[in-house]
């Protein structure tokens, strides 16, 4: 509370009864909302404290902190008014599927209205890459790069290569062979560090097989292992030195029934075994794109152990080893592809 507001902060003391939760009562400000409405060719009037007209006669009621007055029909509006300060996918895809929303979308100036879009600029694809489309994009260009065509024939549709390059911009460039880092092996920390995470749902679980036969029980079952549980499998030698890893982490896309695996729910903590079903549906596409049929391709190895609840020093060691041997096998690589001497 500021010089010579003491009075306020005086007469909220004593918390009287008849003032509001804080927040209610606040205006709301559609200055800028009817600006974009106008731009789109509906001049909008303020109507009531929550209603805007739109010159066809229609009104569009916005939701509003304040309690509506009694006697007012709440049903007397047409649309309903969404102008929120970040809009979602989810939104727009509530505006295109119902015809009864118009939503304003301030910062990029688009409006949607009777179920279409009619101002702003349209997205280039419909099926326009979420985050992890873009960060499977980065997994397969960190080290080999790739061209366009072998992108969408790794699984990817041509409007999620397309997007996800324009979202990676100046780390990737367009070369004579295809596409690749702009900055050799740039891509590769990139990759390994700002990845979000797969999402999705992890449930522990232990066994009393040994750590490698759990691994192979699940791959069986058609999981694919991360980590440094992969240390044990064949043609990995780069994190291999270390002592063998306390649990193992395994991504699956199907139900897989644990219990007839020979596993059983951790309630105590001491889980060795991490299964998680992920949100990020690349996880997969880019490791068969890696050729691995049994393993998370190498970068999502890295970030797994990045991201480890109970990172140790084997872990820790481990990662460094992994991410070497990535920038080694990019630097390699470009000099291969572009014929220069090492």
């Amino acid at each position: 509370m500021g010089p010579g507001l003491e009075w306020v902060a005086a007469a909220y003391a004593g918390r009287p009864q008849i003032t509001m939760p804080y927040g209610l009562g606040d205006t709301t400000d559609l200055t800028n909302t009817l600006s974009v409405l106008k731009i789109a060719g509906l001049r909008a009037i303020v109507e009531s404290h929550d209603t805007i007209r739109l010159p066809d006669g229609r009104r569009a009621r916005f939701p509003a902190l304040t309690q509506r007055p009694r006697g007012e029909d709440p049903d007397d509006a047409e649309l309903l008014l969404l102008a929120p300060r970040t809009v979602t996918a989810t939104q727009i895809a509530l505006a295109e599927q119902t015809t009864t929303v118009l939503l304003v979308d301030v910062d990029r100036r688009r409006v949607w209205i009777d179920g279409r879009q009619t101002l702003g600029t349209k997205e280039r694809w419909k099926d326009a890459a979420p985050i992890s489309v873009t960060f499977a994009i980065a997994r397969m260009l960190a080290v080999n790069g790739a061209t366009f065509d072998r992108l969408v024939r790794a699984g990817l549709t041509a409007g999620q290569v397309d997007d996800g390059l324009a979202r990676l911009g100046k780390r990737v460039h367009r070369t004579d062979i295809g596409w690749e880092s702009r900055q050799v092996g740039g891509l590769v920390d990139f990759a390994i560090a700002c990845y979000p995470g797969p999402g999705g749902v992890r449930t522990r679980w232990t066994s009393d097989l040994p750590l490698m036969e759990q691994a192979e029980r699940l791959i069986a079952a058609g999981c694919r292992i991360s980590g440094r549980a992969i240390s044990d499998r064949p043609d990995y030698p780069a994190i291999s030195k270390h002592e063998l890893p306390y649990r193992v982490v395994a991504f699956t896309e199907h139900v897989v029934d644990m219990v007839a695996l020979g596993f059983e729910a951790d309630t105590i903590g001491f889980a060795g075994t991490e299964l998680i079903r992920p949100a990020d549906p690349t996880i997969f596409l880019t490791a068969d794109a890696a050729g691995y049929t049994d393993r998370t391709d190498d970068i999502i190895t890295a970030n797994t152990l990045l991201r480890a609840d109970y990172r140790n020093a084997d872990d820790a060691a481990s990662l460094q080893e992994v991410r070497d041997r990535l920038q080694f096998l990019a630097d390699t690589g470009y000099d291969l592809r572009h014929n220069l001497l090492s």
